[in-house]
């Protein structure tokens, strides 16, 4: 009847069988997004419920997942319901941007993404300064011009010195080879001047040591690997520091595995899972 008396498209199949109608869990599964943002209107009634995700890479849980965060919040808020994506790449935001199909021919779940093609470019500093989340996502989306890094530097110098930490070396890990290279040769040559107390002090560090370590070496290789292993060391410490503040044991296998890694790439791809890793596991899985 639903094929051909109501005219919905119902797939070839080779057998049919009951399933159970009871929708209850006894043990319920626990569902959570990152964040849910509820918009009221000036009496307090409810105008939209925000749910936002952020997305590092692709998951096939979340096709499933996504339609029941929206059904949920919908029935306990009882008002429009909307999903936002942010993806820090590409290939995740292509992902995310797929139609979730909800019924065949029927209801489509289409999710707002925002990644490195939409993001806003903000290279104004005052902008930056009343947005600066924007402003770290712009970096993060558009590292290669250096108005953009600046403007995020620069809103950076308002924020609580944990919250910089973490901004300042999320900006750091999502910059292209090239765009690394850029500014840390505009941060050794002096050519770039950094306006905050906190850059100045993270810069500054990493100026001396490779002079140090250009003076110890006398030579323009020896400095360049001991600039390298400066940012490793750092690395390696914020990423101990970040599992420290989310109260995340390390065994002492897991710290001699951080604490010998001296491969830039590894280190920043286990920097990245820090920021939400709920076990040291997490960072090596």
């Amino acid at each position: 009847m639903l094929r051909d008396t109501l005219g919905f498209p119902v797939p070839d199949f080779a057998r049919a069988e009951l399933g159970c109608g009871d929708h209850t869990k006894l043990k319920p599964t626990p569902f959570k997004s990152d964040n849910v943002v509820v918009l009221y209107d000036s009496d307090g009634r409810k105008l939209l419920a925000i749910l936002s995700e952020v997305q590092q890479k692709k998951d096939d849980d979340k096709p499933y997942t996504w339609p029941l965060y929206l059904a949920t919040v919908r029935d306990q808020l009882r008002c429009p319901v909307r999903l936002m994506v942010v993806c820090p790449d590409t290939a995740t935001e292509r992902w995310a941007r797929r139609p979730i199909e909800l019924e065949t021919g029927g209801a489509v779940l289409r999710p707002a993404v925002l990644g490195p093609s939409n993001t806003p470019v903000v290279d104004d500093i005052d902008r930056a300064k009343r947005l600066p989340e924007l402003a770290v996502l712009s970096a993060a989306a558009h590292g290669d011009n250096p108005a953009v890094l600046k403007a995020a530097e620069s809103a950076l110098d308002d924020l609580p010195e944990h919250t910089r930490l973490i901004y300042y070396d999320f900006i750091e890990s999502k910059l292209s080879v090239a765009a690394r290279l850029m500014w840390e040769e505009l941060m050794a040559t002096g050519t770039y001047e950094w306006q905050s107390d906190f850059a100045r002090k993270y810069v500054g560090q990493g100026r001396e040591e490779g002079r140090a370590q250009g003076r110890e070496e006398g030579r323009e290789e020896g400095r360049e690997e001991g600039l390298e292993e400066g940012l490793a060391k750092g690395r390696r410490e914020d990423i101990l520091r970040l599992l420290e503040a989310h109260e995340v044991a390390v065994e002492a296998s897991a710290r001699s595995r951080i604490e010998d890694c001296s491969d830039l790439e590894q280190l920043d791809t286990w920097f990245t899972r820090a920021i939400s890793a709920r076990s040291a596991d997490e960072l090596f899985d």
